[in-house]
């Protein structure tokens, strides 16, 4: 969640999901998430989480949340169990992303998935310059500590997409926090963006 500028993010993911939409959070912390959007859209929302901590947050925010692992549980449910599926910044933590974004649309109509794009100029010149993997306020774990497993680009993420049955319909410029028509990969996005977000679905 440390990639998160909350009110702007939040409101931009808000502005993906029509009001009274059934939604489930993979990974959702705190539940922080989940209660902006039922109070904003008067969703039906659920959460899963692996973290007991959490958890508890989200239940003396009333949200109602599972424990569970987005690499396993998933499996779990039927297909078109939610309007929307929605998996902030932990993409890159999974053991599985092609199987945990193929179950994403699988349960939902719509999935809202969001990363931090390793391919973002600041890391390549860190890299170039010093040798070493950056740390950051976006990225604050050593090497030998971060929870990220696999690293992708926005680019790795597209061409997945593309090889598996996903659709990319929007792309989210998070520096403007709009919402825009997905057509083609963009260098642009590639090198300049911290993040990306994007709502996929089934083809």
């Amino acid at each position: 969640m440390s990639l998160f500028n909350t009110d702007k993010d939040f409101n931009v993911i808000s502005n993906m999901i029509p009001a009274r939409s059934s939604v489930i959070d993979v990974g959702c912390g705190d539940g922080s998430l989940l209660k902006y959007l039922d109070k904003n859209k008067n969703i039906n929302g659920r959460g899963l989480e692996i973290d007991q901590d959490k958890i508890r947050e989200c239940l003396a925010k009333g949200i109602s949340v599972i424990q569970g692992d987005a690499d396993i549980d998933l499996a779990d449910y039927p297909d078109k169990s939610f309007d929307y599926s929605i998996l902030t910044y932990t993409l890159q933590a999974t053991k599985r992303p092609k199987k945990v974004l193929e179950e994403l649309v699988r349960i939902s109509n719509k999935a809202i998935v969001s990363f931090p794009n390793f391919g973002y100029w600041k890391i390549r010149m860190h890299l170039l310059i010093n040798g070493t993997m950056p740390i950051s306020n976006e990225l604050s774990y050593s090497w030998y500590e971060t929870p990220n497993l696999h690293f992708c680009t926005i680019f790795d993420f597209i061409d997945l997409c593309e090889k598996t049955n996903i659709k990319i319909e929007n792309k989210v410029n998070l520096k403007r926090h709009l919402i825009q028509d997905y057509k083609q990969k963009s260098w642009v996005d590639n090198c300049f963006s911290e993040s990306g977000m994007f709502l996929i679905s089934k083809k």
